[in-house]
């Protein structure tokens, strides 16, 4: 089966260039990446990575559910090499951002054959940790033949998927059984992944152990002194298309009892910035300003377009109400716990499939409501402006599950290195 898992990768390879070199034509991140998906990499880096510790992050979610794992780490070796690999430059961005020089990172290669064979033998991994999701048969099988220690830690696994994983299971078997150790989210994960492997526990969701930024306070501060922001303020955050135009709609209606209401809208790709901004000049007439030209938001203000990198949890903090994206269109909902963790009300629309332990308990709690349109967005965020004792309740709500939750880090600590010495 691995054959013709290979063989199709070969087969689609014209079709995976094509696809690079059209996202290249408008974005430089995928033409400066594009070599180091195939695993090549300057030859002076070789020595030095040799026998480094490896963590493998999808995007930008993934690295920030990671971070405070990868700082633990760091800190019990802080003589070793750290590689961080991630699939997509908004990850890779996000991996500077968050440790700059500290860790070394490089594009994952493509699940060829030879590019994954090229990325065991350059590295020689002593342990690679993979997040989530991510299960590459020839990457981590190219892993384990140089003896590497795997991991998948924060794992997760749908129903769906794991059913899927079983259809084709002569070609995943080999894979999960790989893994010295998985460490699931939730008993309920647990349970799946032990119809592949005996080797898995329950750790936790790496996600709850959400660290606010020392900044934070400060950059709260410098918000306030710049922009008129002493109103009603709520944000939609990663935010796609088909779902952007929904929360403008949603603000229209809101502007009907609150006049003075400011949403702070974030897409969730660079790419789609200058596609919002079009929509909200020739498809409305409310009054907006990007974060990129630095203008004041001033009283006339209707909506904030933050269409800049690295910023949101500052975002989150400005506003009364979050909606988190990605929920109303199939993608799965990103992840509620920042504003939770600022004690924010939620709004997510039904899709959720990606958080959605974090989310069944933010709503058992009272913390997360439902969404399925503009129309029942607008509702609710009324009916929460309307009311300052359910916006409260729902606040402290959403910082309890987030506490009652937290310990993960230590928890995947304990089993990558008490029975597992890296």
């Amino acid at each position: 089966m691995r054959i013709i898992y290979s063989l199709i990768w070969w087969l689609l390879l014209p079709i995976i260039l094509v696809y690079f070199g059209w996202r290249a034509i408008g974005d430089s991140r995928y033409r400066s990446g594009l070599m180091q998906r195939f695993a090549f990499y300057p030859a002076g880096l070789k020595d030095k990575v040799q026998g480094c510790i490896h963590i493998h992050c999808a995007s930008m979610g993934e690295v920030n559910a990671a971070a405070p794992l990868i700082k633990a780490l760091k800190q019990a070796h802080p003589h070793r090499i750290f590689v961080v690999t991630t699939s997509t430059p908004t990850g890779a961005e996000q991996v500077n951002r968050l440790f700059a020089d500290d860790v070394i990172h490089v594009l994952a290669p493509l699940d060829g054959f030879f590019s994954s064979w090229r990325f065991a033998r350059y590295f020689k991994p002593q342990t690679s940790i993979f997040t989530e999701v991510e299960l590459w048969p020839n990457w981590i099988l190219a892993l384990k033949n140089q003896h590497t220690k795997l991991f998948l830690v924060n794992a997760r696994l749908s129903k769906g998927s794991c059913a899927r994983y079983w259809q084709f299971r002569s070609l995943f078997l080999p894979v999960f059984r790989c893994f010295d150790k998985i460490c699931a989210q939730n008993k309920t994960i647990e349970k799946r992944y032990q119809r592949f492997t005996p080797k898995v526990v329950t750790s936790g969701n790496l996600k709850f152990d959400v660290k606010l930024p020392d900044y934070l306070p400060e950059k709260t501060a410098e918000f306030y002194q710049q922009h008129n922001l002493k109103r009603k303020v709520w944000i939609a955050a990663s935010v796609h298309p088909d779902e952007y135009q929904q929360v403008i709609s949603a603000h229209q209606q809101i502007l009907q009892q609150h006049p003075n209401a400011l949403l702070i809208l974030v897409p969730r790709h660079p790419e789609r910035f200058a596609e919002v901004a079009q929509y909200l000049k020739q498809q409305t007439n409310l009054e907006f300003v990007s974060r990129s030209s630095l203008q004041p938001v001033t009283e006339s203000t209707h909506v904030w377009l933050v269409d800049s990198m690295g910023e949101l949890i500052a975002f989150y903090a400005l506003a009364h109400i979050a909606y988190v994206g990605g929920s109303l269109v199939d993608v799965g909902g990103h992840n509620p716990l920042e504003p939770a963790a600022l004690a924010k009300p939620i709004l997510m629309g039904p899709n959720q499939t990606n958080c959605a332990d974090i989310c069944a308990q933010l709503i058992e709690n009272g913390a997360l409501r439902v969404v399925n349109n503009a129309d029942e967005i607008a509702q609710q965020l009324l009916a929460w402006l309307a009311s300052d004792t359910e916006l409260h309740q729902a606040a402290l709500a959403a910082t309890d599950v987030v506490m009652c939750n937290q310990g993960a880090v230590q928890k995947t600590m304990h089993v990558i290195e008490g029975k597992f010495s890296i």
